[in-house]
């Protein structure tokens, strides 16, 4: 039994020489190594939590941005629409302005057509009721008496 504790004995200084000095070694520079895995582990969650963060931010601001941006093309779409049928309705009261410009060339026109029509046939008439021929001077003297009378502004009013 003496042999068993001296073997013993020798036996645990040598191991703890050998084998636990630099088992211990090896033990710790694991530990190291795991605590070094950890920090770094820990500081890579940072930096995602960090990247995670900016992430969001830039969707955020990328929303916002687009939003502004539908917002600014609804405007200008607007205004252009407004502008489109405010040169609509310019164009169109022109076209209206020109119609009545015409219809009142027109009209005059026509009055004056009419003018002349008469004025033929009151010579026309009035040769035949004196007996004689009118020269056009004596003629167109009558129709601007007889027309004198007659309002023609009325006339084109009237008719429209």
């Amino acid at each position: 039994m003496i042999y068993t504790l001296i073997t013993f004995g020798v036996l645990l200084f040598v191991l703890k020489r050998y084998a636990f000095g630099p088992l211990q070694a090896v033990i710790d520079k694991r530990r190291e190594a795991i605590n070094e895995s950890i920090r770094h582990a820990e500081e890579m969650n940072r930096n995602a939590e960090r990247l995670l963060a900016e992430y969001r931010e830039s969707v955020a601001n990328a929303k916002a941005e687009a939003e502004q941006i539908v917002d600014r093309a609804k405007k200008v779409g607007e205004d252009q629409k407004a502008e489109i049928v405010g040169d609509a309705k310019a164009q169109a009261q022109k076209e209206v302005e020109s119609a009545r410009d015409q219809i009142q060339r027109e009209t005059r026109k026509a009055l004056q057509e009419i003018k002349d029509q008469v004025a033929d046939l009151t010579v026309l008439a009035a040769g035949k009721v004196a007996g004689k021929a009118i020269t056009r001077e004596d003629h167109l003297r009558l129709v601007d008496e007889a027309l004198s009378e007659v309002d023609f502004d009325q006339l084109g009013a009237g008719g429209m």
